[in-house]
């Protein structure tokens, strides 16, 4: 078995990653184009419903945001208006929701990444309190993206999915050179297919990891990088 903490994985190829351990005070985004699993992801390694209309604490104290969960919270009071309407409204109370979790324990979110100007503004959050960006991207082809779309019974349409797609190629293709290039003092970035994020079975957060037997050098600080656990190849 490996073990060994990493601050850039632009590409994992064909390797396993069974889990990723984070320092506490970190937000984790959990970005991919509309249908790559992010709220797919969340539901399975953090035990969401999908129905949930406030932000999750779990057990382990780590609270949960998925943009969903705006939409349901406003869909009483909008209910009658077109959607496209208030998808706006949705996306400010998300980022509202994100900004009030700040306040000490980890941070999950789902977010697309392909808009910059969130990104930059989920950085200085994250500056002014004092917290960790750690990105950890799902990279889905525009079929697979389709598909899951399709799977989940909510499609965008076709000039939005055109228009995910194309940033996402952009900022897949600037992320290469490290994951500032997502966020601005991005810590980390891990960059998985859909197949390893349904392989995926835990994201942990602790004072430098908690992954038992890891390896560690004088040289790693725990706040700087991030642990990942991969199955022995052999």
């Amino acid at each position: 078995m490996f073990q060994g903490r990493v601050r850039h994985v632009p590409t994992m190829k064909d390797a396993m990653v069974r889990g990723a351990v984070y320092p506490r005070r970190s937000l984790v985004l959990v970005a991919g184009v509309p249908g790559a699993g992010k709220s797919t992801l969340l539901r399975r390694l953090f035990g969401l419903r999908g129905d949930e209309a406030r932000p999750v604490l779990t057990a382990d104290g780590v609270r949960v945001i998925d943009s969903l969960q705006s939409r349901y919270q406003l869909r009483p009071l909008l209910a009658r208006v077109p959607y496209p309407l208030w998808r706006w409204v949705v996306h400010v109370l998300h980022l509202a929701q994100v900004a009030a979790a700040l306040c000490g324990g980890p941070v999950v979110v789902h977010e697309c990444g392909t808009r910059l100007p969130v990104r930059v503004l989920l950085a200085l959050l994250c500056r002014f309190r004092r917290y960790e960006v750690h990105v950890l991207m799902i990279d889905a082809t525009p079929e697979e993206a389709r598909s899951g779309q399709n799977a989940r019974g909510r499609r965008v349409t076709e000039r939005s999915h055109r228009m995910h797609s194309r940033r996402w190629r952009r900022l897949r293709a600037a992320t290469r050179h490290g994951p500032a290039a997502f966020a601005p003092g991005a810590r980390s970035l891990l960059v998985l297919d859909r197949r390893q994020a349904r392989e995926l079975t835990w994201i942990r957060f602790g004072p430098g990891g908690g992954a038992r037997g890891s390896r560690r050098t004088s040289t790693d600080s725990p706040s700087d990088r991030i642990e990942l656990l991969m199955p022995d190849a052999s």
